[in-house]
């Protein structure tokens, strides 16, 4: 399970809005990795990170030497990277052939999502497609899988009188 804050989300998708309209647009959701006493892998995303793309209308391209850059800062803070992240201009969110061959990895596990009408419209990560990267190549996950390896977990909850922005026995993460 891959938990992102709402304020991270919410900046990456500022962070798209501030592109021309028509292209498309790429980031990494970089963060912390760790494995439970039943071997079942989490995460947390710490950091958006944006590389220095190539954005047209039909693809985007991140060449080896901007993705290493874009990496650059991984080990100084003992981060991974957990997550691709790319838009396409209209509803279709399934991954491309060149969405295929220019991902940012191609080891398994990986996670791609590719969030439809280049994140106008303010999607949540489920919103989009979900990609996870097998042996086989890269493949959609159908919706339920998808919330089983990612969510959006609140930034912040506050319990003063009168401001409390979330309804405890509703949060996200209970059961």
């Amino acid at each position: 399970m891959i938990s992102i804050p709402e304020k991270l989300w919410q900046h990456l998708l500022h962070q798209f809005g501030q592109h021309p309209r028509e292209v498309e647009r790429v980031a990494y959701l970089d963060g912390m990795r760790w494995s439970d006493a039943a071997g079942k892998e989490h995460g947390v995303v710490t950091t958006v990170t944006i590389p220095n793309a190539t954005l047209t209308e039909g693809n985007y391209r991140v060449s080896a030497e901007r993705i290493a850059q874009a990496g650059r800062h991984l080990p100084d803070f003992g981060l991974v990277r957990l997550v691709q992240i790319h838009t396409h201009g209209n509803g279709w969110v399934d991954h491309s052939r060149t969405d295929d061959q220019k991902a940012y990895t191609r080891r398994p596990g990986a996670i791609s999502i590719v969030l439809p009408d280049h994140a106008r419209n303010q999607p949540g990560p489920l919103d989009g497609g979900v990609h996870i990267r097998d042996s086989h190549g890269w493949r959609r996950l159908p919706a339920g899988d998808a919330a089983e390896i990612l969510r959006i977990v609140p930034s912040d909850i506050d319990f003063r009188t009168g401001r409390r922005r979330w309804n405890w026995g509703n949060l996200p993460w209970k059961k």
